[in-house]
């Protein structure tokens, strides 16, 4: 079935496509001391997605699962032109400019985008969804932000972490309502850090930075960049 789109207004800037290379590929302006926030809010989290993105030049940004829809629109602000994807849409803001659009984020197709944002979305899969999503990826720049395991359990598929339940015991039938909850999956798996760095690897990212300090103790954001030869291309 085809997702539902939902086109918001007008898109009101249009990027010429670059020759060989992602529009979002060349620029890196010095990081400014904003870049640390250790507390972790949500106002600072996308603050510190501004810095991020701020790094490259405005293309095409996918934002997976974007919720709320806030990053999408900052990064609407800075000038990039945005489609934003989750399978709920009651919370999308609905901002003109923005390609709002219906659809499970694990089927949705992520090519021909100069970078993809994963924020808040990856500790919600269960470990075969986020290696494939993250091997369909891993051809693009990504910013990720993501929780991992600080009291892992066991290995999961060769990693270890810990499983995440995504609601309380008695409160499964309120899963497809809950906006903050994963769907369709009642458990998630959170990697410990190194692991979910060796899961980035493994899937065909290349130089991964990490911000440091974390924005909270099991929480923080990657700069993905793609691998010489991605799992996530075609050759």
């Amino acid at each position: 079935m085809k997702p539902i789109r939902r086109t918001v207004g007008k898109i009101v800037r249009r990027f010429s496509p670059s020759s060989g290379r992602s529009a979002a590929m060349s620029a890196v302006p010095a990081l400014r001391p904003t870049w640390v926030y250790p507390d972790g809010d949500g106002e600072r989290r996308i603050a510190v997605f501004r810095d991020v993105l701020g790094l490259l030049h405005p293309g095409r940004l996918l934002d997976l699962a974007c919720g709320h829809g806030l990053f999408s629109i900052a990064a609407h602000e800075m000038g990039w032109q945005v489609t934003a994807v989750d399978v709920r849409t009651e919370r999308m803001p609905m901002t003109p400019g923005i390609e709002w659009v219906q659809h499970d984020v694990r089927s949705y197709d992520v090519g021909g985008f100069d970078a993809i944002a994963i924020l808040g979305l990856l500790y919600h899969l269960e470990l075969p969804d986020q290696l494939e999503l993250l091997r369909r990826c891993s051809g693009t720049i990504t910013i990720l932000d993501s929780h991992h395991s600080n009291r892992p359990t066991h290995l999961e598929g060769g990693y270890a972490g810990h499983t995440y339940r995504e609601l309380p015991a008695g409160q499964e039938d309120q899963l497809a309502g809950t906006q903050t909850a994963a769907w369709g999956n009642l458990t998630s798996f959170w990697p410990t850090q190194p692991d979910l760095v060796r899961m980035l690897q493994d899937s065909g990212y290349g130089t991964i930075l990490a911000l440091v300090p974390g924005n909270t103790a099991d929480r923080t954001f990657y700069l993905c960049m793609p691998g010489r030869r991605s799992p996530g291309q075609t050759a």
